[in-house]
């Protein structure tokens, strides 16, 4: 008796079977795949749309090591993720295109900048006592546009599309923090540092752009998402007596709160943050009842992707 033996697939049919297969396995649910939670922001005090340039602070000019501000975050998120505060750079390419450190650059520039975040917590003369999170950063900075002879102002100033004469221009410097996994309070106090020639932690004790970099203080800025604790005041730490309102009557060269900066007094940051980690699931019934929507560390998928992980300690 002869027997028909069942015909083999063709190779290129087994091999389009085997990778539906695959494709198959690869979009199966897996517990944690889900993506990170959403930073939102919890407080927002920079100006929108970012116009050509603002009223800022000088650090080589006023003296400053570090200046800043205090305010209280919106919503709910609390997990540090980034701090961008607006910045002002008056510095032209031209004056430094024979300088080594910045010839190779005719855009941008580069510079190490420094945000402290502080509790509200106040020690001896109005110091922040109680330093959350630190981060340095090198920022590239832009360089500012070429003077226009036709403006005011001696003809130094540069002209922006709006037609209006600036000396400075503005941009954002954005703080990546995530990694540091520091859950804020509702108040806090931010401060920004960087060294110039003559000042900040490390002076550089040579003329560069970075004597002509500002931090941005709008005339008239108000905080859209959280509350500045007090558009009248700053925090600031400048070498100088005469330029804190009390003249240096509670010391000079700390971080301190300054008076009488209206309209001046909301320095330009904004910080957001995610919201607290919650999880993982230590029981079945904990994935019940949307329960498994509540989690997301890790976050699931469905009821049973949740369920499954707890069966699994959290191997699925």
């Amino acid at each position: 008796m002869r027997h028909n033996r069942p015909t083999a697939l063709p190779v290129v049919r087994r091999f389009s079977i085997l990778l539906a297969l695959l494709a198959a396995l690869l979009a199966l649910p897996v517990a944690g795949a889900a993506a990170a939670p959403t930073p939102s922001v919890v407080y927002d005090a920079l100006p929108t749309p970012l116009p050509p340039n603002v009223a800022s602070l000088g650090f080589q000019a006023t003296q400053t090591s570090e200046f800043g501000d205090y305010f209280h975050l919106g919503g709910t998120d609390r997990i540090l993720h980034n701090v961008t505060v607006t910045m002002s750079d008056w510095a032209l390419y031209s004056d430094y295109a024979t300088d080594s450190r910045y010839s190779g650059n005719s855009t941008s520039w580069t510079h190490p900048i420094t945000v402290n975040v502080y509790s509200n917590h106040l020690g001896a003369n109005g110091v922040p006592d109680t330093l959350l999170a630190t981060t340095t950063q090198t920022i590239t900075i832009p360089w500012r546009p070429a003077a226009d002879p036709t403006c005011p102002f001696g003809g130094t100033a540069w002209r922006a599309s709006d037609g209006l004469c600036y000396n400075g221009l503005a941009f954002n410097a954005t703080f990546d923090m995530s990694s540091l996994n520091v859950t804020l309070p509702n108040d806090v106090i931010v401060g920004v540092v960087y060294n110039t020639q003559t000042y900040g932690p490390a002076p550089i004790g040579s003329n560069g752009p970075y004597n002509s970099l500002n931090v941005g203080v709008p005339s008239g800025q108000t905080a859209s998402v959280g509350t500045d604790d007090n558009p009248d005041n700053v925090f600031w730490n400048t070498s100088t007596a005469h330029w804190y309102a009390d003249s240096g009557a509670a010391g000079v060269g700390i971080f301190r709160q300054d008076t009488n900066w209206a309209p001046n007094g909301t320095v330009a940051f904004e910080i957001t943050a995610t919201p607290p980690l919650v999880g993982p699931p230590t029981s079945k019934d904990q994935c019940k009842n949307d329960g498994w929507r509540s989690f997301n560390n890790p976050a699931f998928k469905n009821q049973g992707d949740c369920v499954s992980y707890v069966a699994t300690g959290g191997k699925h």
